[in-house]
């Protein structure tokens, strides 16, 4: 009887020990290899993207020197993904996610592909620039969600937070480089070169993610042609019915589109708080840009280690609180007396409103991943993502109308008034206080 407590103790002791042995955070990620290639993917089409959004504005720019064109084009870009949503949702639950992932990245290959030969032959028009920005909006549609409700498949709950706030942080890493690369890489192999780039880092995340094994069979995968009319919309009535029954996930789903829309008025009005506030040229843009996108990367990182370990609810309230006293501490670098000291003090709180925004994001969107049945994730995904992107075109349009009324620093303690609501709510329930 000893000898078998003995034991038992021993194996109690072992496995404590290989418990506590076991990596944390960031580091239990690289045991999964087929999330190491997903995010190497996602690194790959996030470079390839950022350097094919360079290209197109400067394309819109030597086709027609209209800056509202350039407005145009992003807004017709946005509008089918907005418009398609929850519809793609319920095929991609119905599609395998890996088939999906691989083919959308393909038939965007395919779309910049035609661009850059459109290009070089020199037919190409305004209008082919409209038709194939909304093509590629509309093959993300399909691509996003799918991406979204593949991750929980990969990775365990406790991984979900780490996986997701690394994958953000690689994302915004990824589109810094291409960002910074794409201004040298159009100079010296012109727009044509910087498309073809695009394509074949498209062509390079396909195959890559080609190279991660299905996880799960897939129940439901079938020609879209012989899905019903009636089938289709039941599938849809049982997601949006789901979301109904579930107030908190909603009222998340809510809070990710609040925070888009609370960051669009940063976001279009940049230039004027440049040109107006702190009487700085073009080259401030882009080190508050380098700022905010610094912070994202920062706070992604410091989620992916830790992040797991705090409550989820506590994240998002700190994130709103952090955001608003960013937004509201705007109104003092241009009353600093060097343009030097005034460019640094604006792009600390740019870093910390990127951090703020990882704080707030990623919670969420695990969140999200974490609470949503498997077969419903593409559903509700697509609606997370729809609510998201809508969000900021109205949040700029608001802004930009507001604006030609208002002073731009009061119109930024506005906006950091506004964010701070959001924590004072949470705060005063304690469900979402205290989101695990």
């Amino acid at each position: 009887m000893q000898d078998t407590q003995t034991a038992t103790a021993k194996t109690s002791s072992t496995a404590t020990t290989q418990q506590r042995k076991q990596p944390e955070g960031i580091r239990s990620l690289w045991t999964s290899l087929s999330f190491r290639r997903l995010l190497i993917s996602r690194v790959l089409s996030n470079f390839g993207d950022s350097v094919d959004v360079i290209a197109y504005s400067w394309l819109v720019y030597l086709l027609t020197g209209s800056k509202l064109l350039m407005g145009t084009l992003f807004a017709a870009g946005t509008l089918p993904t907005i418009v398609l949503g929850i519809f793609a949702g319920v095929l991609v639950d119905r599609w395998s996610n890996k088939k999906t992932a691989i083919v959308s990245a393909l038939i965007r290959g395919g779309i910049v592909t035609g661009t850059a030969l459109l290009y070089v032959t020199g037919t190409i028009q305004i209008w082919h620039l409209f038709a194939l920005s909304m093509l590629l909006s509309s093959v993300a549609a399909f691509s996003n969600p799918a991406m979204m409700s593949w991750l929980p498949r990969l990775l365990s709950k406790e991984q979900i937070m780490p996986g997701n706030s690394l994958m953000a942080s690689a994302a915004q890493t990824a589109r810094l480089g291409g960002f910074a690369l794409s201004g040298a890489l159009i100079a010296w192999a012109g727009l044509g070169g910087a498309f073809a780039l695009n394509a074949l880092m498209l062509l390079l995340s396909a195959l890559t993610l080609l190279r991660i094994p299905a996880m799960q069979p897939v129940k439901k995968e079938t020609d879209s042609a012989s899905v019903s009319v009636s089938a289709f919309g039941q599938e849809l009535r049982s997601g949006l019915v789901y979301l109904s029954r579930q107030k908190i996930l909603l009222i998340i789903i809510g809070l990710a589109a609040f925070l888009n829309f609370a960051v669009s008025p940063i976001e279009a009005l940049e230039a004027a708080y440049v040109g107006e506030l702190l009487k700085q040229g073009p080259g401030a843009l882009s080190a508050l840009s380098i700022g905010m996108a610094a912070g994202m990367i920062v706070g992604g990182l410091l989620l992916g280690q830790v992040g797991s370990r705090v409550r989820k609810g506590t994240l998002m309230v700190f994130g709103f609180v952090l955001m608003g006293i960013s937004i509201g501490l705007m109104v003092l670098p241009p009353v600093v007396a060097q343009p030097r000291f005034a460019l640094i003090f604006a792009s600390a709180l740019y870093l910390l409103l990127g951090l703020s925004i990882n704080l707030i994001a990623s919670p969420a969107t695990a969140y999200v991943m974490e609470q949503t049945p498997s077969d419903m994730l593409g559903r509700v995904g697509s609606l997370f993502n729809t609510l998201c992107l809508a969000a900021f075109p109205i949040g700029s349009a608001l802004s930009g109308a507001v604006a030609e009324r208002i002073q731009l620093s009061p119109l930024y303690l506005i906006v950091c008034a506004m964010v701070l609501l959001p924590a004072l709510a949470m705060l005063m329930i304690p469900k979402l206080r205290t989101l695990k």
